[in-house]
């Protein structure tokens, strides 16, 4: 066995001199430290004030408040008309690709002029022809994607949901499309984005074979027509989940904005602590599951915005849910403002591993937040820990899914870990 390296410390030879030389370094660093907090934090949180960011030029930058709400779950950039290369079921693919073209869409986003409603033919056009394409899986204000990239949006567009993004390359500009799921609608923005820089970047790459459904002439009837459909066989990673209770109860506590020293608690025969405090409950189940009521609300509230809602929601998974997660990171997967004079909105997370997000049986999501009047009143979490196994998953080819997908009545295909409890595979998913 090898023995243990020693490390021989040099003599002091001076003990005051070292003194003196400690006190100095102290000082400096408490100076240090009295700027940066003076200074705050970067980016955008509740209560702050947003410091725009963007051009294309710069380092590219995604606010690390939003990172992982931020990243889309397909990128597709497409060299020439028809023919794409894709990013989607691999984070490293994903961060790659984001790296690359995150600052060009703040910059869309944040030059993006007045919307014009175009139609699918002209949506189908931009997206299949040179330009990069994003998919969040997630609708959200435009606003907020700009936030979270650090620009800001002053046209009205800002105020438009949406999950599908493209930077399109037209005529010596750069156009940003988007598509409004939920209203089944199409737009159009000019951008004051470089073209010349824009379009070197896309033709660097190269071709994978990646397809969208609706290029293929029909042969797809019935599934979501702008659905990536990757070439070749996918090979993912295995990863196995196991129950995680995240953190002990007055931390967990602290992070509703309960008061740990005032609280009561009792365990329930199932082994559920409930703690009690000031009109809040909290359940914490054996089985990794985390409860959160109020019985009231404050009477003076404040009307959150959609970033805000999410930031205020981030911090509490990730001072819970998110503590012992594993290789697994916690992402948006939808928000809904259900009375936007109050401030009251849902909002839904699930785990991804690697580029996939998790299905977790007999549960629509991961964690479920309710707010109102920018109070949370209601969540709902399972905590899971989640690792690789070292092996590989080969499921169905996505063309051959595309097509048991159109013979089964249609919908959007997606490739997803089902988290079954005794066992977690790859596996497709019918939306």
């Amino acid at each position: 066995m090898r023995s243990k390296r020693k490390i021989a410390l040099p003599r002091v030879k001076n003990p005051r001199r070292l003194i003196n030389w400690a006190q100095n370094a102290l000082i400096l660093l408490l100076v240090a430290g009295a700027v940066v907090l003076a200074a705050g934090p970067s980016g955008f949180g509740v209560g702050t004030e947003l410091r725009p960011e963007g051009a294309f030029a710069r380092e590219e930058y995604v606010s690390p408040e939003y990172g992982a709400a931020a990243e889309p779950m397909c990128i597709v950039v497409t060299p020439e008309e028809g023919v794409h290369d894709a990013a989607l079921y691999s984070s490293r693919d994903l961060s790659d690709a984001y790296r690359a073209y995150s600052a060009a869409l703040a910059e869309a986003l944040g030059s993006a002029g007045e919307p014009v409603e175009v139609d699918a033919a002209a949506w189908e056009r931009a997206i299949s022809s040179s330009g990069v394409y994003f998919d969040y899986y997630t609708d959200c204000q435009l606003s907020s994607f700009a936030i979270w990239l650090g620009s800001e949006m002053t046209s009205s567009a800002a105020a438009h949901t949406a999950r599908r993004l493209c930077l399109a390359l037209e005529d010596g500009s750069v156009a940003l499309y988007y598509m409004r799921a939920r209203r089944g609608t199409w737009y159009r923005c000019d951008t004051e984005l470089n073209y010349t820089e824009l379009a070197g970047r896309v033709a660097e790459c190269g071709p994978d074979g990646a397809s969208f459904a609706f290029e293929h002439d029909g042969k797809y009837e019935g599934v979501d027509p702008y659905w990536v459909i990757a070439s070749g066989q996918t090979e993912v990673r295995t990863i196995a989940g196991e129950d995680s209770v995240s953190g002990s109860a007055e931390r967990i506590m602290e992070a509703f904005g309960m008061n740990s020293m005032l609280a009561q608690d009792y365990y329930e025969a199932d082994g559920t602590q409930v703690c009690l405090e000031g009109g809040a409950t909290l359940r914490l189940g054996a089985a990794g599951t985390l409860r959160f009521t109020r019985s009231s609300l404050p009477e003076r509230s404040v009307v959150l915005s959609p970033s805000d809602a999410v930031e205020l929601t981030r911090g509490i998974l990730e001072e819970t849910v998110g503590l012992e997660s594993g290789v697994a990171a916690l992402r948006l997967s939808s928000i809904y403002c259900t009375d936007p004079e109050r401030g009251d909105y849902v909002l839904r997370y699930d785990y991804a591993v690697d580029g996939l997000t998790v299905s977790i049986q007999g549960r629509e999501c991961a964690a479920e937040f309710r707010i109102s009047g920018g109070t949370v009143y209601s969540a709902d979490m399972i905590c899971r820990a989640y690792s690789y196994t070292g092996g590989a998953e080969r499921p169905l080819p996505a063309s051959l899914t595309a097509t048991l997908v159109a013979a089964d009545g249609g919908g959007e295909p997606r490739l997803a870990y089902i988290d079954t409890f005794g066992a977690v595979r790859a596996d497709w998913i019918v939306l």
